[in-house]
C-alpha cells in the first residue's frame, strides 16, 4: 500500500455507533436471485468460511463462532442470518444478536457482518443491513448498536447512510472519528 495511501494513515481504533429509530431505517431489496436465509445446524463451517473470505486478515474459527454467538440451535436461527446468491452458495453473513453491553441496556446488536470478497462491491451490503434490522425490529427493538474500526471507510457509510451515529466511549474515539471525517461521506459531528 503506498506510504500516502487514505487506509494506511487513517488511525486503526475500534468504535461503537448506535441507532436510535430502526423503524425508519432504509429498506432495501436484494438483487434478483439473492436471498437470506436463517442458521441452520451445521453452519458454523460456511460462517468461518465466509468471515475468512471477507477479510485476509480474520482468524474467526468455530471457536470463535461459540464464544460470540452463544444458544442452541433454536435460537441461532432466530437470529444468524445469511446471504444466498444465485447459484445457491452461502456468500455472506450478519447476525441480529443482543444483550445488556451497551451501557447495561438490553438493546439489539448488529454483529459478525462479513461478505466474500468476491461478492464485495455488487451492492449486497444495503439489502443485507435492511434484512438484519428487520430482523431485530421483529424482535421488538428500537434500537441497535454495533462495533466497527475506523480503517473500514466503506462499512462507516454504508452505517451513517443507515442512521447510525458515532457513540464514542472515549477521546481516543473522539479524536479518530475527526480524524476520519474528511474521508466520509456522511458528518459525523463529535
Amino acid at each position: 500500500m503506498p506510504e500516502n495511501s487514505p487506509k494506511k494513515n487513517t488511525p486503526d481504533v475500534d468504535v461503537r455507533m448506535i441507532h436510535h429509530d430502526l423503524a425508519g431505517a432504509p429498506r432495501h431489496a436484494l438483487p434478483e436471485g439473492y436471498h437470506m436465509r436463517f442458521y441452520r445446524d451445521g453452519d458454523v463451517a460456511p460462517w468461518v468460511r465466509i468471515q475468512r473470505a471477507a477479510d485476509a486478515l480474520s482468524q474467526a474459527t468455530a471457536e470463535t463462532f461459540a464464544q460470540y454467538m452463544p444458544g442452541d440451535v433454536a435460537h441461532l436461527a432466530r437470529r444468524v442470518m445469511f446471504l444466498v446468491d444465485p447459484s445457491g452458495a452461502d456468500i455472506g453473513t450478519i447476525t441480529a444478536w443482543n444483550g445488556d453491553a451497551f451501557d447495561g441496556r438490553d438493546i439489539g446488536l448488529v454483529h459478525w457482518v462479513a461478505i466474500a470478497a468476491s461478492a464485495q462491491g455488487r451492492g449486497l451490503a444495503k439489502p443485507m443491513l435492511s434484512a438484519v434490522l428487520g430482523v431485530l425490529r421483529d424482535l421488538g427493538y428500537n434500537d441497535a448498536w454495533l462495533d466497527t474500526n475506523t480503517r473500514r471507510i466503506p462499512a462507516l457509510n454504508l452505517y451513517l447512510a443507515f442512521g447510525f451515529a458515532p457513540h464514542p466511549r472515549s477521546e481516543a474515539e473522539r479524536a479518530a472519528w475527526r480524524a476520519i471525517a474528511p474521508l466520509l461521506k456522511y458528518p459525523v459531528g463529535v
